[in-house]
């Protein structure tokens, strides 16, 4: 009887497995859509900082450099 029920369940278990395979791919698409193309970003102007036209500049800072709050504090920072 024991024998019996093992084969059962054996059989059972792989019969659940085969019936339950065709429909794990009933869900997936043939085709899928295709991804929509990207938005076209705006072109930006370069940044030019008032203080990097080549002076010295209001602080005494040398051309390339500009005078602001940074992370040293106040302090003559690259343009």
């Amino acid at each position: 009887m024991r024998r019996l029920a093992m084969t059962v369940g054996a059989s059972a278990l792989v019969v659940g497995s085969l019936l339950g395979a065709p429909m794990a791919t009933a869900a997936q698409l043939a085709n899928p859509a295709p991804a929509p193309a990207p938005m076209p970003t705006p072109e930006r102007k370069p940044v030019q900082l008032l203080d990097c036209y080549g002076s010295t500049g209001w602080m005494g800072c040398g051309p390339g450099w500009t005078w602001r709050d940074g992370w040293r504090g106040f302090a003559c920072y690259p343009c």
